[in-house]
Parts: structure tokens; C-alpha cells; sequence
């Protein structure tokens, strides 16, 4: 099961991470904002897709029914990934240079 924790120093040293933003809208703090960095050395090798899979399945076990990622509009392959993942386009009034995303935290 993976471990969710606040960020120490000695991270740098993984090949990736999940950073989490919450939204209190409505006094909901389960509205989850993740945005996934992994290092360049590791990309299309499959950990991205493994990282965010446990990520979900981590949020869907604490009932956490779904996450909101914001992209910068630009970015194509991340684009791209998340597409992969089952995420979709949510339609946002004047998002400016970002694409918002959304997808349930069920597995698929």
C-alpha cells in the first residue's frame, strides 16, 4: 500500500512524485488537485502510470470519489498521459493558460 506523507528532503532522491493541493470549497476538503512530477530519466518506463494507479487507489480506499488535475494548456505530453489515465476535459469559464481535468478515483 502506498504511503501518503508530507515531502521531506532526502525525496529528491526518488524518481517521481505526486504534489496535492485540497480545496475547502464548501467546507469539502476531500476535492484533490494532484499533479505528478517525475524525473526525466524515468519517463515512458511506466512509472508515472504506477505512481498515479496507487495514488487513485490510495485516495478511492479513503473515500476520495474523484481528483482535478489543472495542466498547462501547452504541455501536449502531459496532456497526453493523462488522456491515457482516463481523464477528461472539464469545461471552466476563463481558465487562462490551463486545461482542467477530472477523473473518478475507481479503478478503471
Amino acid at each position: 500500500m502506498p504511503t501518503v506523507r508530507p515531502y521531506r528532503p532526502d525525496d529528491r532522491a526518488a524518481l517521481g512524485d505526486i504534489c496535492v493541493r485540497t480545496a475547502h470549497e464548501g467546507g469539502d476538503s476531500r476535492r484533490i488537485h494532484p499533479d505528478l512530477d517525475l524525473l526525466p530519466d524515468h519517463r515512458r518506463r511506466g512509472h508515472g502510470r504506477a505512481l498515479m494507479n496507487a495514488f487513485l487507489d490510495a485516495l478511492h480506499r479513503k473515500g476520495v470519489a474523484a481528483v482535478h488535475p489543472g495542466r498547462v494548456t501547452a504541455d501536449t505530453a502531459a496532456r497526453a498521459f493523462y488522456d491515457r489515465l482516463g481523464f477528461h476535459e472539464i469545461p471552466v469559464a476563463g481558465p487562462g493558460p490551463l486545461t482542467y481535468l477530472g477523473r473518478r478515483t475507481a479503478p478503471m
